[in-house]
């Protein structure tokens, strides 16, 4: 049985439309300066990198065998996965998107305050 050939995740319809998307929401609120085009292209560097340990995490799954220790360990994929993600985060608050995320008008309180 063949492996299958690895994705190249920069070369996707995946990530043509979420870097546009990005890009165009970054334009549309005069963010288009150099420091900010250099974060998106962290960021998808970064989404890029978060795809492959994604797909390896599905194809060996969360615990792999160690071979000099003859037992499951594991996958370190979920690990550098985790820290990946929250290296994404980061770099999508810089972007100025986490204020937007709460909607229009929300705080971050909880709905309670309202009582």
């Amino acid at each position: 049985m063949a492996a299958k050939k690895p994705v190249i995740w920069n070369k996707t319809k995946q990530y043509r439309e979420l870097r546009a998307g990005l890009s165009d929401n970054l334009s549309a609120r005069g963010l288009a300066e150099p420091v900010y085009c250099e974060l998106l292209n962290r960021y998808m560097e970064l989404w890029c990198e978060f795809q492959a340990l994604t797909a390896d995490i599905q194809t060996r799954g969360v615990c792999v065998m160690d071979p000099k220790r003859g037992m499951l360990v594991e996958n370190r994929s979920c690990t550098i996965r985790h820290q990946t993600s929250q290296k994404m985060l980061d770099i999508y608050r810089a972007l100025g998107f986490q204020d937007m995320s709460a909607g229009p008008g929300r705080t971050g309180g909880s709905d309670d305050d309202e009582l």
